[in-house]
């Protein structure tokens, strides 16, 4: 059973078709909490006045967030990205692939877009990591 549960090994690539072809990888993740999937919300219930229970599956966005030093290359990569957006009034679509060593696990984040971005670091006594939120379609580990 492995002991190493490290994460800062981990690889994330990301692929927008419309701005950059080739893809481009994350790099200088802040320390803390690098990236993080919400929970996925899958069912919807009811409650029916005799007091039966009723759930169906349900479809529902993939939220997906990367924090990111202030000096990271990628976050230039996003500010590009903001602003090409911005240019055309658009939305890009993108994919990522997020690769976890420790897990031996690769996750495929498919059809999603930058949901949010800060356009700068906070500025305090040192500048702050910057998020990226991403939804996409589906997430499924490989």
């Amino acid at each position: 059973m492995p002991i190493d549960i490290t994460s800062a090994n981990s690889k994330l690539r990301c692929t927008v078709p419309a701005l950059f072809p080739t893809g481009f990888d994350f790099d200088d993740f802040a320390a803390d909490r690098m990236f993080e999937t919400a929970a996925l919300q899958m069912k919807e219930d009811v409650m029916s006045a005799d007091g039966k229970y009723h759930a169906g599956f349900i479809f529902n966005p993939v939220e997906f967030t990367i924090s990111l030093s202030p000096t990271s290359e990628a976050g230039k990569n996003l500010d590009q990205w903001y602003g090409a957006e911005r240019a055309t009034i658009s939305a890009f679509a993108c994919n990522l692939t997020l690769t976890v060593p420790a897990l031996d696990a690769t996750w495929s984040f498919v059809n999603g877009v930058l949901y949010s971005w800060n356009p700068t670091p906070v500025g305090a006594r040192i500048l702050q990591p910057r998020q990226a939120i991403f939804h996409f379609e589906s997430v499924t580990r490989s």
